[in-house]
Order: structure tokens, then C-alpha cells, then sequence
């Protein structure tokens, strides 16, 4: 009896010995069937995450911590869960936004929209607990973050948006300078046209459609024109009064109006050299020609209801002082094309907020 249980436990023995070792080769073949490496593997299986990694898909960012001099265990459920982005220190990175006490979510979003330098200035910073609310704009800037939170008073997408035109600044501090033309291009109290800037392609607005010689760049000549034919038809008689300007003849322009009516006149309807749009060759101010004042003619209710049609928008609506800089200039249109117009019009923003919203990348 006592031979017949020493040889089955002799049988036994090998099976168990055989069980013990294969299982775990087992488990690092499970591992190895997620893609991760054979270096990665013994890291997991000694670090005792394995069941942790078996529980989860493949991870590019734990496969970069496990090879990393940075990896913490504790972090191991971040390492799962956070985008793999190719960052410096991609991994340290994550290791100092958790101690600060960010989410997996923020963790991701900050990979995907904060600069490095600016992500190394959060490590020194106290936790912003809605750094989110600021990231979720397609036209969130990372260099503007700080700005924004100082800006803030209650309205997350209006503090990316205000502090991206600007409004967060003095008027004319620090101006994008801007040599280029485009059909797009903004000039406001921020950014500033060269004072070699010139339009392309720059074209005499016909006699009747005009009060003198008034030019535009082509494109929005054309649409001008088609827009004074479109109004004749229905009895309605628009001129282009003043159209495109020089750098120099605005200059002309300041200091006549501030001669005559003074500083606070010119900072509420005047712009100074380079912040004009009449330099663009894309803006024109608008006259009835049976009225004197553009605001008290029928002229100007067909434009608010048409202009957008040709491509143009009132510039500088009521209300809207704080963002455009100028009070209300019921005669001042801009040409920007048909589908931004559409837009502006349907939404009732102004050309500042779309421009930073759609084109300022």
C-alpha cells in the first residue's frame, strides 16, 4: 500500500511541478498577445500588475512607462487609461499631472492641447479644477491658458473667445502686424496692417454706384456692384462713399476728425493708420443717395436684410462696442464672402469672434 501512494505522489509531483512552471508562461503569453514586448512582459509579471494589464486592452502609454526610468506603480491605472502622445518626457509628464491632481480626462486633453512649455509652467501652478471647460474649444490657445482664467467672470467659451481677440488688452498694445492680403484679413485694434500693406488687384467702383472715385479689391468690387444693381431693382439707390485708403490717407482721415471733433470722437468711430479696414481695400462706407443720414433711409434696412447675400456685414453693430472697438457705424460694410456673411448673419456675431473662432489657427 504504502509503495502504490509513494509512486502515484511521485506521478503527481511532475504534473504539479509541470502546472507551476507553465502557468506562467501561460500568463506572458496572454501578455504577449495584447503587443506587448518580452521586456514589458517581465516588468508587468514582477511588478505584480499582470492581472491589472489582463483586465485592460493594450496600452501604448504603459508599454512607454514600463520602458521608462519614470514608471510608478501607483500610476498604473493612468498609464492604462491616458492617449500615448509623442511628448518630451511624455511619461514624467504624466507622473507630475497626476501628483497635481488631475483627471485621466483633463491628463488626456492636456496631451492633446497644451504645449510643452506651457504644461511645465502647470506643474508649478495650483490645480485648475475646470482646466477642462477651458480645452473644450476647437479655437482654445495654449499659450492664452493663464489669460483665460484670469479673464474669467462666469462664461468659459466667452473668456477663450474674448481673450483670443484680444479684449483682455489695451487697445493697440502689442498688435499682430500683418503684411499679407486675404479676402479674410482682419484689421481691428489688435492687429495692425503694414504700412507697405496693400490689396491685390485693387479696382474702380462704376460711376453708378459711387459717390466719386471709389475702389475696392476686385472680388469685393464685383460683389458690390452686383449688390447696388440687386437694390436698384427694388427702388433703393446705394453708393460707395469712401472704399479703400492708403496708410497715408488714412493718417489724413485721424487727424482731420481728431482736429474737428477730439481724441474721444476718433477712439469710438476712427481708426488709426494700419487698424483701418478701409486699408484692406474690403470695406466701403455706405450712402443712400436721397438721404443724408445713411441710418434714417430705406437704404440701410435693405442692406441689414440683404448685404449678406453679396458677401457683406455690418461691420460695427449696435451693441457690440466691447469686441469691435467702435460704436455703432450704421454706414461701415466689410466684404468677407457669402458663407462667412451667411454665417455672421444667422448667428449674430460680429467678424472679431468668427475670425477666432474659424480662421485663426
Amino acid at each position: 500500500m504504502k509503495r502504490r501512494k509513494l509512486k502515484k505522489i511521485w506521478i503527481i509531483i511532475p504534473i504539479v511541478l509541470v502546472i507551476i512552471l507553465a502557468y506562467p508562461c501561460f500568463v506572458a503569453g496572454q501578455i504577449i498577445s495584447q503587443g506587448y514586448g518580452i521586456g514589458s512582459v517581465f516588468k508587468i509579471v514582477t511588478t505584480g500588475i499582470k492581472d491589472k494589464v489582463l483586465e485592460n486592452d493594450y496600452s501604448k502609454t504603459l508599454e512607454e512607462a514600463l520602458k521608462s526610468n519614470d514608471f510608478e506603480k501607483d500610476n498604473i491605472d493612468s498609464y492604462l487609461t491616458i492617449e500615448y502622445h509623442e511628448k518630451k518626457n511624455f511619461i514624467k509628464r504624466i507622473n507630475n499631472l497626476v501628483s497635481k491632481g488631475y483627471s485621466q480626462a483633463d491628463i488626456n486633453l492636456i496631451n492633446e492641447k497644451i504645449n510643452d512649455d506651457m504644461v511645465e509652467k502647470l506643474y508649478d501652478h495650483e490645480l485648475i479644477k475646470d482646466i477642462s471647460k477651458y480645452l473644450a474649444f476647437d479655437y482654445f490657445k495654449s499659450d492664452n491658458l493663464f489669460r483665460y482664467i484670469e479673464y474669467y467672470y462666469g462664461d468659459y467659451e466667452e473668456a477663450v473667445l474674448y481673450v483670443n481677440i484680444g479684449l483682455d488688452r489695451d487697445f493697440y498694445e502689442d498688435a499682430n502686424v500683418i503684411t499679407e492680403f486675404s479676402t479674410t484679413v482682419l484689421a481691428n485694434k489688435y492687429n495692425k496692417l503694414d504700412e507697405n500693406f496693400e490689396p491685390d488687384n485693387i479696382v474702380q467702383i462704376k460711376s453708378s454706384c459711387s459717390k466719386g472715385e471709389e475702389y475696392l479689391s476686385k472680388e469685393a468690387q464685383v460683389a458690390f456692384e452686383d449688390m447696388c444693381d440687386a437694390a436698384l431693382e427694388d427702388d433703393m439707390h446705394i453708393l460707395a462713399n469712401s472704399a479703400y485708403r492708403s496708410y497715408e490717407n488714412q493718417q489724413e482721415v485721424y487727424d482731420t476728425y481728431l482736429n474737428l471733433y477730439g481724441q474721444n470722437y476718433v477712439d469710438n468711430y476712427v481708426a488709426l493708420p494700419g487698424y483701418s479696414e478701409h486699408q484692406t481695400g474690403l470695406a466701403l462706407d455706405v450712402a443712400a443717395r436721397d438721404y443724408n443720414t445713411f441710418r434714417n433711409s430705406p437704404e440701410y434696412e435693405w442692406m441689414l436684410e440683404n448685404a449678406y447675400k453679396y458677401g457683406f456685414i455690418l461691420r460695427y453693430p449696435e451693441d457690440k462696442q466691447d469686441i469691435t472697438g467702435y460704436k455703432n457705424e450704421s454706414w461701415h460694410f466689410r466684404y468677407v464672402g457669402k458663407e462667412i456673411a451667411n454665417y455672421i448673419q444667422e448667428n449674430g456675431i460680429t467678424y472679431d469672434e468668427y475670425y477666432v473662432m474659424f480662421l485663426d489657427k
